[in-house]
């Protein structure tokens, strides 16, 4: 191993160690850097992982599963977001939970999310001959802040990460049903991953989609048939276009809804109708916003030629972030397995530059305004404190999504295909 990148992986190392005892630590010393962190709607740690908890209760007492923790004064946990996500996850994370003591039950998920992560980073081991190029790629999963505000809110978005790094390197070395698994676990759990169909479908996976909508069906629509005033309120939460104001909301669409309404406010009047949809520059905007990342990866799916899995998982992977209404900066851990297989492909230094853009905590503690309602906060704001407080975690987004969609990673590969060893085993 080459002494530079023996440092980065020791530096690495050090940082992680650093997430850890900020969340040991009662102060959380760290959380002045994220907008969650400081101005956390569930009131403090562990809020997202309590909302899995108290489904989970709600699931051993025969109750909705979407009733609002904190609007329940039988609650068993201190605090917690709503819970939003489908009925598997509650009768499975959640009952388990149950097991013991709510803060017990958060930190022994810590601990499995810190186990997840070091077997990321084994089967990232497993992928590399080249030890150097392993110490960086180690070092990609170890230090990445998204990783500790993760941690932190006890979310399971870093477990989806793991599933589509986990389905991405099965496919590329020819595992083809240990990658439909991987991916099946992911699209049950979380259905962030359905994202990929488009990437399936080029590669006539239909019996793989097939089988995915069936698990979604079976796993799904039995308790909302059950419990059926819980569907509205899944929806609603889930599919609403509505969109609050708030600082941690860091996805295409948020930032383009917290400027306009900044200062176009007049934008979404309406000026006309194509059928019955309502026409307004708001409207359009956010149609722009979503449309072109979806054309690019439809076109560099389905028409480019020869069709390269790692460039239009990449490509799909990132087209979560100028889609979805809602994208905290925990949902960019989403983007590591993406860094790692590209670099690991690649060596294309520029990749550390756009990693390092997106591991780095927004200048969010510059123009915080302690005590105050996070929804209210953004009022106070200037104009360049608005552009980047939103667009800050966009930037390595924008960035990468051009660079692999422009087909610099099929340059690079060509330029690694040229030495005797390109320090992977894939089958690319």
């Amino acid at each position: 191993m080459k002494s530079g990148a023996r440092v980065i992986l020791l530096v690495a190392i050090a940082v992680h160690v650093v997430f850890l005892a900020s969340l040991i630590d009662p102060g959380h010393f760290l959380n002045p850097l994220f907008p969650e962190g400081m101005h956390n709607l569930g009131e403090g740690q562990g809020s997202d992982f309590y909302a899995f908890y108290q489904a989970g209760r709600y699931v051993l007492d025969n109750e909705n599963i979407y009733t609002r923790p904190m609007d329940d004064p039988d609650r068993v946990v201190p605090y917690a977001y709503f819970y939003r996500y489908l009925p598997f996850v509650a009768y499975t994370v959640g009952v388990a939970a149950n097991a013991v003591e709510p803060k017990v039950a958060y930190w022994i998920w810590v601990a499995l999310i810190e186990l997840v992560l070091g077997f990321c980073i084994w089967g990232t081991r497993r992928i590399t001959r080249d030890s150097s190029l392993f110490a960086c790629l180690a070092a990609m999963w170890l230090m990445y802040t998204p990783f500790y505000m993760e941690q932190y809110m006890g979310q399971l978005t870093f477990a989806m990460a793991a599933m589509s790094f986990a389905f991405a390197v099965m496919h590329m070395r020819g595992r083809a049903l240990a990658a439909d698994c991987w991916w099946w676990a992911s699209v049950v759990i979380k259905h962030l991953t359905v994202l990929y169909v488009p990437l399936l479908l080029r590669l006539k996976k239909y019996r793989t989609i097939a089988i995915a909508v069936l698990l979604l069906l079976v796993t799904t629509i039995p308790y909302f048939l059950l419990r059926a005033h819980g569907t509205g309120q899944f929806t609603h939460d889930n599919f609403s276009l509505n969109l609050n104001p708030y600082a941690g909301n860091m996805g295409s669409v948020a930032f383009f809804m917290v400027l306009k309404e900044r200062f176009f406010p007049l934008a979404s009047q309406v000026f006309g109708h194509l059928g019955p949809i309502k026409l307004s520059i708001t409207r359009l905007g956010v149609a722009l916003i979503m449309g072109v990342p979806v054309l690019t990866s439809l076109w560099v799916t389905f028409r480019r030629k020869p069709f390269d899995f790692l460039e239009s998982f990449a490509l799909w992977t990132m087209v979560y972030f100028f889609v979805f209404r809602e994208v905290w900066e925990y949902h960019y851990v989403l983007l590591l397995p993406v860094f790692v297989l590209l670099y690991a492909r690649t060596r294309a230094r520029v990749l550390w530059f756009v990693y390092a853009l997106a591991a780095a905590p927004t200048l969010f503690v510059l123009y915080d305004v302690p005590g105050s309602d996070p929804r209210e906060a953004w009022h106070v704001w200037s104009a360049l404190e608005h552009v980047v407080n939103h667009g800050f975690k966009l930037i390595p987004v924008v960035w990468l999504f051009v660079w692999v969609a422009a087909g610099y990673l099929r340059r690079h590969t060509k330029l690694m295909e040229s030495r005797m060893d390109t320090g992977l085993d894939l089958v690319i």
